[in-house]
C-alpha cells in the first residue's frame, strides 16, 4: 500500500490558522486541508496522548487544534504517514523569555530577548521567516519597535541572496528556531559593523510580522509534501558517507604538523582548513571515503582511505590523534553524510538524542571544549549531491569498534527514526550537560534510549556492529584522545 504523507501543524491562534488555510487552499497540486470532523480520520486520539503530553504540556489538542494538510485520500487511499511540525511551540509558550535567552546562549547564539539595550551607532535589523530549516524571506525591518540608535535606510540594508550576510543571518535564524524546538517561525536579528548577529525576538507562528507570510509558507508546505512523495517513490538506496578528521602530532617537539605537508587538498585522504589564532591554516588530515549503502561497505571504503593516508604520511614518529579536541585549539569533526533520506528537524533531533548524546558519554574531558562553536546540536549542511551532512559528532576514528558502531547506528536511526520519540535533550539540564560534558546527567538519560534502539526491527541486522558500542557506553568507557589511532587500525 502506498504511503500518503500528511503535515500536522498545531495552532494556538485562530486568526493564524484561518489565514494559512485560505493560502493552502489556493496552492496548486493534489493536496488540501483535511478536516478531522468529516468522519474519515478516526485513529488518532488514544495513541497520541503521550505525544500530546510530551510535546505540548497539554496546550494543544492533537485532534481539535491541529491543521492536517496532505493528499485528499491520505486516510482512505493509502497508509498515512504524519509529519508533526512545530510541536515545540508548546514548550516555547511555557518558557519565560529569560529561559529562551539562556537556551540560545547555551548554543552559542547571541541573544537579547529579555531586555531592550541602548544600541549606539549604525546597525541593521532583519526579520527572517523560516520553514523546514530554510529561510523563506529576509527583509530589512525598521518598524515601530525599532530600538534606539541610527538605523540605515531599508534599501541600503537589503541582503543579497547567497551573500555572506544572507548566509550568516539565515544560519542564525534557523539555528535559533531549532534550538527552541521549532520548525517554522520568525526571528528578528540585529547586526552591526562587526558582523555579529543578535537575536532580539522569536515567534513560533502566533505573532507573524512579515506581510504575506501565509502564502510563502503554504507554498513551502506544498513543496515539502511533493519532495516527500518523490522520495517515497524513488528506488534509490539511501547512502551513508563521512569525512572524519585527525591530527598529526610530533611528541618530541610537542607541535602539530600541518597535514598539508603530506596530503593534497583533494582526494580520499586530504587536508582541511582551520583558522587558528586568526590565521588560515591546513593542519587537519581528513578522510573522504566513498559512501555506501551498508555499514560494512562504508567501513571498507574507510580502510582504503586510511591506507592512502598511511602511504602518503612518511614520518613514523608522528602520532595520529582523533576525537573532539586532542590538542588545545584544534577541534576535530566526524561528519556523516546522508543521501536518499529526507532532511527534517525531527530527523536532526533524533540524531542528536540517539547518536550525539551517547557518543558524548564516550568522549574524554577534552572533547567538550569544541562545543558550542563546533559540534552544536542539530548542526547540518546541505550538499550539492542532494543530501546533507550531520556535523555534530567529533572525529570517531578513535577505534574500529567506535567507528563501526556509529556508522551502523546512524544507518538504523535514519531507517527507523519515526519510531524514536524520546527527547531528553529538550530539557535544559540535559542540553547544558551535553555542552559542558557533564556525564552524570547524560548517563542518567541513556538507558531508556538504548532500550528503545534495541527494540527496533532494523537493529538486529547490525547488532554485531552496534552492541560493542552500546556496551562500552553503558560500562562507562572513555576514549583516550592522546592515543595513536594507527595502533587500533593496525596501520
Amino acid at each position: 500500500m502506498s504511503v500518503r504523507h500528511v503535515l500536522v501543524l498545531p495552532f494556538l491562534n485562530a486568526e493564524v490558522k484561518r489565514k494559512l488555510i485560505r493560502a493552502l487552499n489556493r496552492t496548486e497540486g493534489p493536496y488540501r486541508v483535511l478536516n478531522l470532523a468529516d468522519g474519515r480520520l478516526q485513529k488518532f486520539c488514544e495513541e497520541r496522548r503521550d505525544t500530546e503530553a510530551r510535546w505540548n504540556n497539554g496546550r494543544v489538542s492533537l485532534r481539535e487544534d491541529c491543521l492536517y494538510y496532505g493528499p485528499a485520500d491520505a486516510y482512505t487511499g493509502g497508509e498515512p504517514c504524519e509529519w508533526p511540525i512545530n510541536f515545540g511551540s508548546g514548550q516555547v509558550g511555557n518558557r519565560r523569555v529569560k529561559q529562551m535567552e539562556s537556551r540560545l546562549r547555551m548554543e552559542g547564539i547571541p541573544s537579547e530577548l529579555s531586555r531592550r539595550p541602548a544600541v549606539k551607532g549604525y546597525y541593521r535589523r532583519y526579520l527572517v521567516q523560516v520553514y523546514h530549516l530554510q529561510p523563506l524571506q529576509m527583509v530589512p525591518w525598521s518598524g515601530e519597535d525599532a530600538l534606539s540608535g541610527m538605523v540605515l535606510p531599508q534599501s541600503a540594508a537589503t541582503p543579497v541572496t547567497g551573500s555572506p550576510l544572507w548566509k550568516r543571518l539565515s544560519r542564525t535564524a534557523v539555528r535559533s528556531l531549532y534550538a527552541l524546538g521549532l520548525d517554522y517561525g520568525e526571528v528578528m536579528l540585529r547586526t552591526d559593523g562587526e558582523g555579529q548577529s543578535i537575536v532580539e525576538h522569536v515567534t513560533d507562528g502566533t505573532d507573524w510580522r512579515s506581510p504575506g507570510w501565509e502564502y510563502r509558507m503554504a507554498e513551502a508546505m506544498r513543496q515539502q509534501l511533493q519532495l516527500l512523495s518523490q522520495g517515497q517513490s524513488e528506488s534509490r538506496v539511501p547512502l551513508i558517507g563521512m569525512d572524519p578528521e585527525f591530527l598529526l602530532y610530533n611528541p618530541d617537539t610537542r607541535k602539530i604538523i600541518p597535514a598539508s605537508r603530506y596530503l593534497n587538498r583533494q582526494g580520499v585522504a586530504g587536508c582541511d582548513v582551520l583558522r587558528y589564532r586568526g590565521r588560515r591554516m591546513l593542519p587537519l588530515a581528513e578522510l573522504r571515503p566513498k559512501p555506501g549503502s551498508e555499514p560494512r561497505e562504508v567501513v571498507l571504503h574507510l580502510l582504503a582511505a586510511f591506507r592512502t593516508a598511511r602511504a602518503a604520511i612518511s614520518d613514523d614518529r608522528l602520532i595520529w590523534q582523533a576525537g573532539g579536541m586532542p590538542q588545545q585549539g584544534f577541534p576535530l569533526g566526524g561528519h556523516l553524510h546522508f543521501s536518499g533520506v529526507p532532511l527534517s528537524g525531527e530527523l536532526l533531533r533524533v540524531l542528536d538524542n540517539y547518536l550525539a548524546l551517547p557518543v558524548a558519554l564516550l568522549e574524554d574531558e577534552r572533547s567538550a571544549r569544541r562545543r558550542p562553536r563546533y559540534g552544536s546540536l542539530g548542526d547540518y549542511r546541505l550538499q550539492d549531491y542532494g543530501g546533507f551532512e550531520y556535523r555534530t559528532l567529533p572525529s570517531f576514528l578513535i577505534s574500529p569498534m567506535v567507528t563501526k558502531g556509529i556508522v551502523a547506528l546512524a544507518r538504523v536511526i535514519t531507517e527507523s527514526y519515526r519510531e524514536l520519540d524520546q527527547r531528553p535533550l529538550d530539557l535544559d539540564e540535559v542540553r547544558e550537560a551535553f555542552y559542558k560534558g557533564t556525564k552524570t546527567v547524560l548517563a542518567r538519560e541513556w538507558p531508556p534510549l538504548a532500550g528503545k534502539l534495541r527494540e527496533l526491527p532494523a537493529y538486529e541486522r547490525y547488532q554485531s556492529y552496534i552492541d560493542p558500542l552500546l556496551d562500552a557506553i553503558s560500562s562507562g568507557a572513555i576514549w583516550d584522545e592522546s592515543a595513536d589511532i594507527r595502533l587500533m587500525w593496525r596501520l
